[in-house]
């Protein structure tokens, strides 16, 4: 069994075709779809239904998909941990959410190996949904958590074992793209249809947007969900294209703004500002880097963001 047949299915179960997801994997769709058939006899079970249309995994792909991709990112982390103890690099585990990993990350992480001088530091970084990211962390899978916290709900709670340190926050922001008179393209008007770009309701954003945003706005207007996506990148462009309006990051949206090819809403819309914080567990991976890590961060805790 070859950790590409892992890959291959983690990557259809997201594109949700053969022709999607072989475009990923960067093979052709013939090559790809005989690869997830290599899987299947290895498994001796089936893992893709083709007898409908579009194409679903089969029941028993569906319920072991979150051990499949633990399992790949286990044999990735082994992988990277015996590398690096070769080399004498010290590494550290860091899980966050997608948007952080474009936005508040990499300046975080170029703080940490700005100083040459220093012995080197590697970063894993995994990036996942918010409420996934929470769960690796608890379950240990992670050295440092990152993430967006619930107005006036910090996690310590959760994670009586670990340590906190505020990086800032995100303010989300109702964003449009703009007509071609130079106005916003999607404008909240009382009982008037307004297209909006969401967050799943089972999702952590989604959860906000609702109670904070959504709710009010849905009084006011005839709201038609165009699509659902805890992808902020995904939502973005979709903005741009003039699908519909959206909460999305300052940070994430700024160069737009900035541009004038998005244009922050009014008509009372609100704005709503998450806490972020970053969680050290107490059992990390490699114990010196961690605390010069921690050092570092806790010199400076609010710059990153």
């Amino acid at each position: 069994m070859k950790l590409a047949w892992l890959e291959d299915l983690l990557t259809l179960a997201e594109a949700g075709n053969f022709s999607r997801a072989a475009a990923l994997r960067n093979i052709t769709q013939p090559a790809f779809s005989r690869r997830i058939q290599l899987l299947e006899t290895w498994l001796d079970v089936q893992l893709v239904d083709r007898r409908v249309t579009p194409m679903q995994l089969t029941p028993a792909a569906q319920q072991h998909i979150g051990e499949f991709r633990r399992l790949l990112h286990d044999l990735h982390q082994l992988r990277s941990r015996i590398r690096a103890q070769s080399q004498s690099t010290a590494r550290v585990l860091l899980v966050t959410q997608h948007s952080l990993t474009m936005t508040h990350l990499p300046p975080l992480i170029k703080r940490v190996t700005a100083d040459e001088q220093q012995p080197r530091i590697d970063f894993n970084v995994r990036s996942e949904n918010r409420d996934d990211c929470v769960t690796l962390f608890m379950e240990g899978h992670a050295d440092l958590l990152l993430c967006m916290e619930e107005p006036d709900n910090l996690l310590l709670s959760s994670f009586p074992n670990s340590i906190r340190l505020p990086m800032g926050a995100e303010t989300f922001v109702p964003v449009s793209a703009l007509a071609a008179n130079g106005k916003s393209l999607h404008v909240p008007r009382r009982g008037a249809l307004l297209r909006l770009l969401g967050f799943p309701p089972d999702s952590f954003l989604g959860r906000i947007m609702y109670k904070e945003c959504v709710a009010a706005l849905a009084q006011r207007c005839h709201v038609e969900l165009v699509h659902e996506s805890v992808f902020l990148a995904g939502i973005k462009e979709m903005v741009l294209a003039g699908l519909g309006m959206a909460w999305l990051p300052a940070s994430l949206v700024q160069r737009e703004l900035k541009a004038g090819t998005l244009t922050t809403l009014a008509g009372g819309l609100k704005s709503v500002r998450l806490e972020l914080g970053l969680y050290r567990g107490m059992q990390p991976s490699d114990p010196k880097a961690m605390e010069r890590v921690w050092q570092l961060f806790n010199n400076e805790p609010d710059s990153v963001c």
